[in-house]
């Protein structure tokens, strides 16, 4: 869902941006914006800015910026669609989709559905753990597996009891049909249509969105029942290979320290917070899949994997940090003893002794590439080296990762080039949002706009001494044409993504920079004489044409255009 730019203009006109950001931030008001510590990087002196007028953030120490949207997309490690139909459902805009109005009204009333019934069996679950049936379970928890009443509470933890119609007595009780809660991925129907409780004497974790709502559940049976772990079904609002557990309670960790700790249960995370890694996240009973690796990126750029100690969990770190090198993150695979897992570990032998295993983990190419050298036939090995390097995200990469492949491998890097050369990319060309930051003819450019977005005062005086002829990239012009059509209160809705961190960047620097009558002067005299560098090269390229074509009328005009020029004219 890319967003309609009316809705997506009407989202950020009904929110406000400093109170959306209060909920991650403490912010404190400084004149006309407001300024706190930035949760996208570590740091002690607060250098990030959020201002209403503008509707947008920038953080000058690592330069984030964006407006509510990019903000919050970015803060939850949400796709831009999942972050726009958040927002919008919070500030009451119906997103145009391509299907119908009444077919996009029915899908958002059946995803408030869905999250209303969880609201209402999370109440449920959390009452039968605190009641009376639930003193096995709460045994189980504490006293097994060492939890804390705290780390309970934090991440919500319940108790389905022993009933085929629980939960869904308490549904019907406040209104749902089973059919609904069958739907939502709490009641499970058999083949003759018989409608039933999913969890039975099991302990429930609630599986939560970035946004906090609860949207499924894992459960883990008590005593022998099979299957062991049991997930919510699927539902309008869950797809288990987009999720991953305690992700909500660890972002704000995450975001702060730029790393995560990867895990592969439910009790693996619960036991890590417990001992004080409060960055700790798990999958979902499910192999690490793209989706999962895209939301870490919008919040880290280190993960470190803590998987079993097993032939099992050795395979599932070699594929999981192929597939987080290959997004462009770093990845450090920590070596559990043989037959251990984090839980059992931490349990034993206490955080001192994770602490060490951690600062020996291996980075994730150098533990492949062990891996692959010594598991795999040449033949194998070949292969998983061309199928690596061309499944990298982005295929500039390869010049950072062949070399280095080929080494590990030892392979002849011309060959692995040449194999990698002929093999078509896996990945599909995206285009990346350009900013008006480039190479050399574009710092010029850049210099002459960042003028005029901090002091747009002068941007009729630009325009009369023809800065759009001086300008000498694409980019700069198309930036340059927004801003004489729409002005720069209005300029943000027709921005494209790298035009937008340009112009946000810009605007929170305005006041920063000398004296602008000082600055104004020396452009004046730069576009007069890049107009005029310009204006030459246009003759010389004319008088080029004119003499291949042998024209010599127009090579004595051209001429006579230039000596005028050599005396000063224009």
């Amino acid at each position: 869902m890319s967003g309609d730019r009316s809705d997506i203009e009407a989202i950020k006109s009904r929110l406000d941006i400093v109170q959306i950001v209060q909920r991650y931030v403490s912010l404190r008001a400084v004149g006309e914006r407001w300024t706190g510590v930035c949760p996208f990087h570590q740091e002690t002196k607060p250098s990030f800015s959020v201002s209403p007028s503008l509707g947008a953030y920038y953080c000058f120490g690592c330069q984030a910026s964006g407006d509510v949207i990019d903000f919050y997309s970015r803060i939850n490690g949400l796709e831009f669609g999942e972050a726009l139909q958040d927002l919008a459902e919070e500030a009451g805009v119906q997103l145009q989709r391509r299907q119908g109005k009444e077919d996009a009204s029915a899908e958002r009333a059946e995803r408030r559905l869905c999250y209303d019934m969880h609201a209402v069996a999370l109440a449920y679950y959390r009452n039968e753990l605190a009641s009376q049936r639930g003193a096995v379970a709460r045994e189980y928890l504490q006293k097994t597996r060492g939890l804390s009443g705290e780390v309970i509470r934090q991440f919500e933890l319940g108790y389905s009891p022993d009933s085929w119609d629980g939960l869904k007595k308490r549904l019907q009780q406040s209104g749902y049909s089973p059919e609904q809660g069958v739907t939502a991925g709490l009641l499970s129907q058999s083949k003759r249509g018989r409608i039933f409780d999913r969890f039975r004497n099991r302990i429930l974790f609630p599986i939560h969105d970035l946004s906090g709502k609860v949207i499924a559940f894992g459960g883990r049976a008590i005593g022998e029942d099979e299957p062991k772990y049991l997930n919510s079904s699927e539902s309008p609002i869950f797809k288990k290979g987009e999720h991953l557990y305690g992700l909500y309670q660890a972002r704000k960790s995450i975001t702060q320290s730029k790393q995560v700790l990867l895990t592969e249960g439910y009790s693996d995370v619960l036991t890590l917070v417990q001992y004080g890694f409060s960055n700790a996240c798990g999958v979902l009973g499910t192999a690490l899949g793209s989706a999962h690796i895209r939301r870490l990126a919008g919040l880290c750029k280190e993960v470190t994997l803590v998987f079993d100690g097993d032939r099992a969990g050795t395979q599932a770190a070699l594929r999981s940090s192929e597939m987080i090198l290959q997004h462009g993150l770093s990845v450090y695979v920590v070596s559990l003893p043989q037959d251990e897992d984090v839980d059992s570990l931490l349990r034993s032998q206490g955080g001192g002794r994770f602490r060490e295993l951690q600062e020996q983990a291996r980075e994730g190419l150098a533990f492949c590439l062990n891996m692959i050298r010594y598991s795999y036939a040449p033949r194998e090995i070949m292969n998983w080296a061309i199928s690596f390097l061309g499944n990298l995200q982005q295929r500039s990469w390869q010049a950072y990762f062949l070399p280095r492949v080929a080494e590990g491998l030892n392979i002849s890097e011309a060959e692995l080039r040449n194999a990698v050369s002929a093999r078509p990319s896996q990945v599909p060309r995206t285009r990346m949002a350009q900013s008006p930051e480039a190479p050399s003819p574009a710092r010029l450019d850049r210099e002459f706009l960042r003028f005029a977005l901090c002091h747009p005062e002068y941007i009729e005086g630009l325009r009369l001494i023809g800065l759009g002829e001086a300008l000498r990239t694409q980019r700069g012009s198309q930036l340059w044409s927004k801003l004489l059509q729409y002005g720069v209160d209005a300029v943000q809705p027709h921005l494209d993504e790298g035009e937008k961190q340009f112009f946000i960047q810009c605007r929170f620097s305005a006041g920063s920079q000398e004296d602008p009558e000082t600055m104004w002067q020396d452009l004046q005299a730069r576009v007069r004489e890049l107009r005029q560098k310009k204006r030459y090269s246009e003759l010389q390229e004319a008088l080029s044409r004119a003499h291949s074509q042998g024209d010599m009328q127009e090579v004595y005009r051209i001429l006579q255009q230039i000596s005028q020029w050599t005396k000063g004219g224009e």
